[in-house]
């Protein structure tokens, strides 16, 4: 990962991480979306016969993992959380260290949701929180009920402490033209320390 600039971005449930990463495209930076790998990480063979071994095959719809079911059983408790990361995160990170290495793109973006649960944030050379009001980000879910985003919430490390620890924190209450706005100012920012 030498010489590579590696942008960690991460935040609130709804907030707008992953529009802040197709941002961060348009300037050229190598994106890599954490949900996307572990979606293709459920269809592998060993990560499948773990998690049906510890969720049961209530998980299965034509020998495939339903991500849905599987979320329903995994957000039950903390401890079938932390079950859930330790059989998934392990190759959600192998992969996108893989990424990492196998582009040419000096300047990476990651869109982690977990990226300090996960511990990607160790590998990231600067941190991007995205935050935003709680009635815009409960406008902006689509798929998951803002109870449900609350209790997952709470088994994350708190976005307090996350947001100390970024090196940008970036507020995205208006438009997308202000959120390009604010990613243009970060990238020129990074590059000129460069």
């Amino acid at each position: 990962m030498s010489g590579k600039i590696i942008i960690g971005v991460s935040g609130e449930i709804g907030a707008g991480k992953t529009s802040f990463v197709q941002c961060l495209e348009k300037f050229g930076i190598y994106p890599i979306y954490t949900d996307e790998i572990a979606h293709d990480v459920l269809g592998l063979k060993v990560v499948k016969e773990k998690l049906v071994k510890y969720f049961g095959k209530g998980i299965l719809k034509d020998s495939r993992i339903v991500s849905k079911e599987l979320a329903s059983r995994a957000f039950r408790n903390v401890k079938r959380w932390r079950e859930l990361i330790k059989i998934t995160h392990p190759w959600i990170v192998k992969r996108v260290l893989r990424e990492i290495n196998n582009t040419e793109n000096k300047y990476i973006g990651i869109d982690a949701p977990l990226l300090f649960e996960s511990g990607l944030d160790e590998v990231c050379n600067y941190i991007v929180w995205i935050k935003a009001n709680p009635e815009i980000r409960r406008k902006r879910m689509s798929r998951l009920s803002w109870q449900e985003a609350v209790k997952r919430s709470s088994y994350l490390i708190p976005s307090v402490l996350k947001e100390k620890l970024a090196d940008f924190v970036v507020v995205n209450n208006e438009e997308k033209r202000r959120l390009m706005e604010n990613a243009q100012k970060i990238y020129f920012r990074i590059k000129s320390q460069q």
